[in-house]
């Protein structure tokens, strides 16, 4: 189960704090990397003392995990707008939320999804897959298990590896296509796919 952060922020001011705390984060990392990231350097760029850092966030690796989780949230509300105004087919969307999410924060997105797979392993990737899917349209599990694996492996691998295939504007097509060509072999053989796309990370 994801751990919870210490505190729960309910007023303007907590969430001020947090969010500052997220962006001192975003800053340390991009410009000095995972390196010269601690919770100290945090504290200080986002103007609090590391006490209320830690009224927050029990260690930096927290911190990373708590900003993945709240990335997904975010990504599923526009994505649950985006399908509800019918303007682009929700495959294409939820493949181009997966590839954008933390877009021109690498070092970020990648240290995110390094801590949330460190505090919570497959089971916190799972949960967050599920939570986006219901946003789509339903799936034989195993058409969605390897959809799934084989597109959000794709964008998984680019971010730990800092692969500029991620930045390439080829990559949603490509995976699209993937998507598209695994449906039509599907409903050719009489398989039971009824067509979504995979969305989490």
């Amino acid at each position: 189960m994801p751990r919870v952060p210490r505190r729960q922020p309910r007023q303007a001011r907590a969430l001020a704090t947090r969010a500052a705390i997220f962006e001192a984060t975003a800053q340390i990392l991009e410009s000095e990397g995972e390196a010269g990231f601690n919770t100290n350097r945090v504290a200080e760029r986002a103007g609090v003392s590391i006490g209320t850092l830690y009224q927050y966030f029990s260690s930096k690796q927290a911190i990373l995990a708590a900003m993945a989780r709240e990335e997904n949230a975010r990504k599923r509300d526009v994505l649950a707008a985006e399908i509800a105004e019918g303007r682009e087919d929700p495959v294409r969307l939820a493949v181009r939320g997966q590839i954008q999410a933390m877009d021109g924060r690498p070092a970020t997105r990648r240290a995110a999804l390094k801590a949330i797979m460190a505090e919570e392993g497959v089971d916190g990737i799972v949960r967050e897959g599920r939570a986006a899917s219901r946003l789509l349209p339903r799936l034989d599990p195993f058409d969605a298990f390897v959809l799934d694996r084989a597109v959000n492996g794709v964008i998984r691998a680019a971010v730990l590896e800092g692969s500029p295939v991620l930045n390439d504007p080829r990559l949603e097509d490509a995976l699209v296509r993937l998507i598209e060509a695994y449906q039509a072999s599907a409903k050719k053989g009489g398989g039971s796919l009824a067509g979504a796309a995979p969305v989490a990370e």
